[in-house]
């Protein structure tokens, strides 16, 4: 058998299904998830009936697999007054067409206003009096663009005759570089703002529930594509679900965190587990443990309880030195029972002295056979078989087993 047939479980009549049609797929070919219905059949999380009914009603989460967050702030008092009092953040979260078309207002409108101006001081002091070659309305606007932009094109210009417009000719240089310091720097912290770095981190489209070293593990991918890397890059993990208290009180987004570690063997013992140096692409683990609120999950409860599981990464961006975080989130119905993430990187991928990392293999996972119960229910098997052991052992050496 081949390396590739080991991707799928040859045993399952792999069927896999979409919201468009079934489709039958060769052994052959790895297992590329899409959405929950392309779960073979074979896997224990995969329901056709029950799955295929809620395909059709999207699922509301917290944060999307961009990384926005989808909670939106409504009937809030005074909205206006509290945005407003911070102009700056307010215009940077602003999108990129609103921006641009502020850009380009704010300049036109204190053309014409200060145009305007210009004009009425023409009006009141008569022509060539205040200004020179300024006989129009449209040559007063064109005067105020030159005034504003300093163009300076030489035929139009003022007298020292009018006190008034040589007062609104300094209002208008300050406004025109006010408007310049303010404008001109909201473009550029936009664009060197560090979410758009975060846009080039990627997450695995899936999680998976798998086993390793007989631990119950929920592992998720995550890589960066650039040369640049994240510095004191630290991930974390939190779990959101309904919870109702002893009290009979219910919380829809009860809110536990999720120890994380790329060392699943020393999880427990290393005290920078969640600190990650994204060089190549990493697993990073979960551990489900007693500690652990996934601790009796089940391939029926990942399918029948809601819960949401956000996923953060904070980091230095080394080229500006501006802090970024990386997000993205898997709701239960993104997490898969008994599968592996596929290699990215083989000692065969490198020419010279430079490793080749194959990003389309990514978010290519494969079946693995592991128990169906809860993780409690295996460390108590574990255990018991453990004790088995122990006693078939003093019973064949006594006195030697204490």
């Amino acid at each position: 058998m081949s390396s590739r047939d080991n991707l799928i479980d040859p045993s399952a009549q792999p069927v896999y299904y979409s919201t468009n049609h079934v489709q039958s797929l060769d052994e052959s070919q790895p297992f590329r998830p899409q959405r929950l219905m392309d779960i073979p059949p074979s896997s224990p999380s995969f329901d056709p009936k029950q799955d295929e009914l809620r395909l059709f009603e999207p699922r509301k989460r917290l944060v999307n697999k961009k990384g926005r967050l989808q909670a939106i702030a409504q009937k809030v008092p005074k909205k206006a007054k509290l945005y407003l009092s911070d102009v700056f953040t307010t215009s940077i979260d602003l999108k990129w067409h609103w921006v641009i078309l502020l850009f380009c207002l704010s300049y036109i409108f204190s053309w014409f206003f200060f145009g305007t101006l210009w004009w009425f001081i023409v009006l009141g002091r008569g022509k060539d009096v205040c200004l020179t070659e300024v006989k129009s309305w449209t040559s007063a606007f064109l005067f105020s663009i030159e005034t504003q932009q300093t163009i300076g094109y030489g035929y139009r210009g003022i007298t020292p005759k009018c006190p008034e417009g040589v007062i609104l000719l300094q209002l208008q240089c300050i406004i025109g570089i006010f408007l310049d310091a303010f404008l001109l720097g909201l473009t550029f912290a936009k664009i060197s703002r560090p979410r758009e770095r975060a846009k080039t981190v990627m997450f695995s489209k899936y999680a998976a529930i798998t086993k390793r070293d007989n631990k119950m593990c929920l592992m998720f991918r995550v890589g960066d594509v650039r040369k640049s890397q994240i510095v004191e890059a630290h991930i974390r993990a939190q779990l959101f679900r309904k919870l109702t208290t002893e009290e009979g009180l219910t919380l829809p987004y009860y809110q536990q965190d999720l120890r994380l570690c790329y060392d699943w063997r020393n999880c427990d013992y290393d005290d920078n587990r969640n600190q990650v140096f994204i060089m190549l692409p990493l697993t990073i683990y979960h551990i489900i443990d007693e500690n652990s609120p996934l601790y009796d999950i089940t391939p029926e409860k990942l399918r029948t309880q809601e819960f949401e599981i956000i996923i953060v990464l904070d980091g230095i961006v080394e080229a500006t030195g501006m802090n970024t975080q990386p997000k993205t989130s898997y709701l239960n119905d993104e997490i898969l029972w008994g599968f592996e993430f596929e290699n990215v990187l083989e000692k065969s991928q490198h020419t010279g002295k430079k490793y080749w990392i194959d990003f389309s293999k990514f978010d290519i996972m494969r079946k693995i056979n592991i128990p169906s119960s809860s993780p409690r229910e295996l460390y108590e098997k574990l255990w018991q078989d453990d004790m088995d052991i122990n006693s078939d052992y003093s019973v064949s050496f006594p006195g030697l087993y204490i």
